[in-house]
């Protein structure tokens, strides 16, 4: 198995989109549940190496139920060692 590790804000964007499969939701209600602009949602995950803001990613994190942090497990600065995967 390879593991690849991301920088912070390239792993917030996956776990965001893993997040949006979860919940069976697009971009737009994404927007909507965290009370941005789906424009501005859109640009925001659409970016390569753009930030991905601490406070959004503990809103993300809150309002979709999953652990403190959770948006940055993969990445390579977390250094936490979490694995919050119930079959992994």
């Amino acid at each position: 198995m390879v593991v690849i590790m991301l920088n912070i804000n390239e792993a917030r964007r996956h776990q965001t989109e893993i997040v949006m499969r979860e919940n069976a939701i697009g971009t737009e209600e994404l927007a909507f549940c965290i009370g941005k602009e789906p424009e501005d949602m859109e640009r925001l995950l659409g970016l390569k190496g753009g930030k991905f803001p601490d406070a959004l990613a503990r809103q993300i994190e809150q309002t979709f139920s999953k652990p403190k942090f959770w948006l940055d497990s993969g990445a390579a600065d977390n250094g936490s060692g979490n694995n919050f995967d119930l079959f992994g």
